[in-house]
């Protein structure tokens, strides 16, 4: 059975009178949480601990519950810069909520039963909130961390347009990071054939491949990764540079913030025809 601590972590800290009463937490108890400043009433039903988070506390308090990317976030997707601004839902469809702007859905979503959406319903708010780019980013995200599967995905969206449920179709579960898909949909969008976590004998998985020998990693986050990870990444390059294959290499901030210069370097060497193996060397 589980325990107030153990709903309590799950929630995020925002727990409702329906989920206390299915762990034995009545009326009284509640009473007695309350006096003693254990919970605190966020409006009728719901309540916040000592631990809540505050993002979930002020989405609750509003009116709403927390959605799109700050619970995706929550459930450990990776989600692409964006403007800072909370994402929450009304509870129940008609219901209004004391902030400026709620985030929407298309079609109709299921009363909201935690302060925090599931992976499914905050995707189908983030597919209103993104652009076409960036919505594959989480999906991407979502699929790969096995939060959802591509059947999931097709059935949360049959509501939205169709130029929205064909962006499924573009997704890819391998990616491991956001900056990676960004890449992959960059690059196509341009015409360049790219292959996802192509394996390479005594190297390993490598992010992207074009052609059969320009290989492009990724990294997945803005700041520094440590000596030890920057050792092994130039390890790899150099046991790639010996096989045969081309190496590069881009940053978070150059994928986020410089794409222009990264996406010319790709598209001078698919140009000079540096991303195939001479004949010489398929021999």
């Amino acid at each position: 059975m589980t325990s107030l601590e153990q709903l309590v972590m799950r929630s995020a800290g925002v727990v409702t009178r329906r989920q206390l009463d299915e762990i034995g937490v009545g009326e009284t108890v509640i009473r007695a949480l309350l006096r003693h400043g254990t919970l605190r009433r966020l409006r009728n039903g719901w309540y916040a601990t000592p631990v809540a988070d505050p993002r979930v506390v002020r989405a609750v308090a509003a009116g709403g519950v927390l959605t799109c990317l700050d619970a995706l976030r929550r459930h450990g997707v990776w989600i692409p810069e964006h403007p800072q601004g909370l994402h929450l839902r009304p509870p129940a469809r008609g219901a209004r909520v004391s902030v400026a702007r709620a985030c929407r859905v298309y079609g109709d979503v299921h009363r909201a039963a935690s302060a925090i959406d599931d992976v499914a319903t905050a995707l189908r708010y983030a597919a209103r909130c993104l652009d076409h780019e960036g919505f594959v980013v989480v999906c991407d995200s979502a699929l790969n961390s096995g939060l959802v599967t591509s059947d999931e995905l097709h059935t949360s969206l049959i509501a939205a347009p169709q130029h929205i449920r064909n962006l499924i179709d573009r997704c890819d579960g391998n990616a491991q990071s956001g900056t990676e898909t960004m890449v992959r949909l960059r690059l196509r969008s341009k015409n360049i054939a790219v292959t996802t976590q192509h394996h390479v004998p005594s190297v390993g998985h490598v992010d992207l491949l074009v052609g059969d020998r320009l290989v492009i990693e990724v990294d997945s986050v803005a700041h520094h990764t440590g000596v030890d990870r920057y050792e092994s990444d130039r390890t790899r390059d150099r046991l790639l540079a010996q096989l045969g294959y081309l190496p590069l290499r881009f940053t978070y901030r150059q994928v986020v913030h410089d794409w222009a210069s990264c996406e010319d370097a790709v598209i001078d060497l698919v140009r000079r025809r540096a991303h195939h193996r001479s004949r010489r060397d398929r021999r």
